[in-house]
């Protein structure tokens, strides 16, 4: 006898695991916790997908990393003028306010991305994320300031503060649900790392004296 598969019940499903996911991680999440959320049985949840990894797949598809990155190199080219790191740049404005749209559109999917996908093909994203925005605050310190020497301590510096700025996107959408308090959080948060990473840019140039 043919099975009838329905379009309902996969969403069903899809949506319960990217909520548990979000909760849990990949690695604590359990297939019988996502069919318990979703309402099935634990064996139809394998009707529609081989294993947990498929299932993750789908919630975090590579068209969606793609967009996400492709999304936050928009917003990070703002920053790329000889002037500096601006930190009234507005969160509201342009390719920071599309980013801000695209996560708070896919809030879980983002959190899962940032911090949850241990045991997965993503499971450096956040770290390279991290790695890959550093570089770019390292090219820019040079492009404003190019005598200043970026030491290794001036290097880790930047790294912390970007390490904490994403922890900081993850708290706040895990935190908040509703559109209006993200992007006051937003805007409080992007503002404060900003003005850290100016002042930290600074001082080391008062470090080498100039």
């Amino acid at each position: 006898m043919v099975q009838i598969l329905k379009e309902s019940v996969r969403n069903q499903i899809v949506e319960a695991a990217e909520s548990q996911f979000a909760k849990m991680g990949f690695k604590k999440a359990t297939v019988g916790s996502i069919a318990q959320e979703a309402d099935v049985a634990t064996g139809t949840i394998y009707k529609y997908f081989p294993n947990k990894k498929a299932l993750f797949e789908t919630v975090v598809s590579d068209e969606f990393v793609e967009e996400f990155l492709r999304l936050t190199q928009c917003r990070i080219n703002k920053f790329d003028t000889s002037q500096g790191i601006d930190s009234s740049l507005s969160n509201m404005e342009g390719d920071a306010e599309s980013l801000l749209h695209f996560w708070i559109r896919n809030r879980r999917k983002v959190i899962i991305l940032l911090a949850r996908s241990e045991g997965t093909k993503h499971e450096s994203f956040g770290r390279k994320y991290v790695q890959g925005m550093t570089d770019q605050a390292v090219a820019q310190a040079c492009q404003q300031y190019p005598q200043l020497e970026i030491t290794d301590l001036l290097r880790f510096m930047l790294e912390k503060a970007l390490t904490d700025s994403v922890r900081g996107v993850v708290l706040i959408l895990d935190h908040f649900e509703d559109k209006e308090s993200i992007f006051e959080a937003f805007d409080a948060g992007t503002t404060y790392h900003l003005s850290g990473m100016a002042a930290l840019v600074e001082w080391a140039c008062k470090k080498r004296g100039f």
